[in-house]
């Protein structure tokens, strides 16, 4: 019998430990954007993105990608912070004109932020990864040394 429909969603390795990396960082992240208000710390992007690093080494034998993606799906949190900036922009008063370029410019600032917010997490996701790598590299299983060599 054959099946119709559509194929079942199939994750690469890296896709896989970076949404495992990333997914385990967001609490962290979420937890410490709402405690501060205005602060937000990649530091649980860094360790998602070493523990993103490790598995992916240890299973597969290589890092490629998988810091950047998982720093990417733990930044998405970051984003959180567009809202703020559009939500204080909506309390604008005065004339139309005033307001109209407050918000076009609130809408700049945001893509501007989401860039910057979304890089930087990429970026620290990716060191996090190197040094998962190296953990993963360092430590472990030992292999016996060759008779022959």
């Amino acid at each position: 019998m054959s099946r119709t429909g559509p194929l079942p969603l199939e994750l690469s390795d890296t896709w896989t430990y970076a949404l495992l990396g990333g997914l385990a960082s967001v609490p962290f992240t979420v937890l410490g954007y709402a405690e501060t208000g205005s602060e937000l710390s990649l530091a649980p992007v860094f360790f998602g993105g070493i523990l993103a690093g490790y598995l992916a080494t240890r299973r597969t034998g290589t890092r490629a990608g998988v810091g950047a993606r998982a720093g990417l799906v733990g930044g998405l949190p970051g984003l959180w912070l567009l809202s703020d900036l559009l939500a204080a922009t909506s309390a604008l008063g005065g004339p139309t004109w005033f307001v109209a370029t407050g918000i076009a410019l609130a809408v700049g600032a945001a893509a501007a932020v989401a860039l910057v917010v979304l890089g930087l997490s990429a970026l620290s996701g990716a060191v996090g990864a190197r040094i998962g790598g190296w953990l993963a590299g360092s430590g472990g299983r030992r292999r016996p040394a060759d008779p022959d060599g």
